[in-house]
């Protein structure tokens, strides 16, 4: 059995319902443990700056991120110690959460998990009209071996138009043992466009977190990105890659 959700990487996964004036706030998103001692255990904060408590629940899943950016969870409660798993926030206070990998130690690769974060919405008593603000928080845990080394690579490249807005599809996968996140490293693209005029294009890592997220790509997986570009461009003339 698992969850099916698009991927908001680092980031609030769902936000509605019944507000508080001020809404929660997670850090780090993404952590990294080893398998083994004492660097498998992490420490995340939960902080409540409004003026009412408010019960969270904690749960710990397995993730695998398809090539379209669909997230697929697996609860994986058996492979980490959480502690608190629950806990009522206090208002104008901090909750940290420990969170400690106790899988299998001889990993191969890295592997990745979501640290889900779920508050719980309180009753309201009848005739109130306040408002709350029921948030969940995926906090990405990367279990990563030593030895252990991203290998991304361009596998195909193709000019598309989404929403009558030009640009490219890259399919990018990772032949290494260690995630990494095409979101958070500059891109070099260049080619042709439809009118003749070349295109050299250098995306910092802000622009592209904007455009793509974090942009996980775990080891044996691959994903599909779209960039766009201010016009077509010629399939065949165009080049997309990660700089160093």
């Amino acid at each position: 059995m698992f969850r099916k959700l698009l991927v908001v990487y680092g980031a609030v996964a769902l936000a509605i319902l019944p507000v508080a004036a001020e809404a929660a706030r997670v850090s780090p998103m993404v952590v990294e443990v080893k398998p083994l001692g004492r660097g498998s255990v992490a420490r995340v904060e939960l902080s409540n700056p409004g003026q009412n408590e408010f019960p969270v629940e904690v749960q710990m899943f397995r993730g695998v991120i398809t090539e379209a950016g669909e997230l697929e969870l697996t609860p994986a409660d058996e492979l980490f110690l959480l502690f608190p798993a629950q806990r009522v926030v206090p208002a104008r206070s901090q909750q940290v959460f420990r969170v400690q990998y106790v899988g299998e130690p001889d990993l191969a690769a890295s592997e990745v998990y979501y640290m889900q974060i779920r508050q719980i919405p309180v009753d309201i008593a009848p005739g109130q009209s306040q408002v709350q603000l029921v948030v969940n928080f995926n906090v990405l845990v990367n279990v990563i071996p030593d030895g252990t080394s991203p290998e991304p690579f361009v596998e195909a490249i193709r000019p598309v138009v989404r929403a009558e807005v030009p640009g490219i599809e890259v399919r990018l996968s990772n032949r290494g043992t260690r995630y990494f996140t095409a979101g958070t490293r500059p891109w070099q693209i260049n080619g042709t466009a439809e009118d003749g005029t070349a295109l050299d294009l250098r995306l910092p890592p802000e622009d592209m977190s904007k455009l793509i997220g974090v942009g996980v790509v775990a080891p044996g997986r691959a994903r599909i990105f779209f960039i766009p570009t201010e016009k077509p461009l010629v399939e065949g003339t165009i080049q997309a890659n990660l700089v160093p």
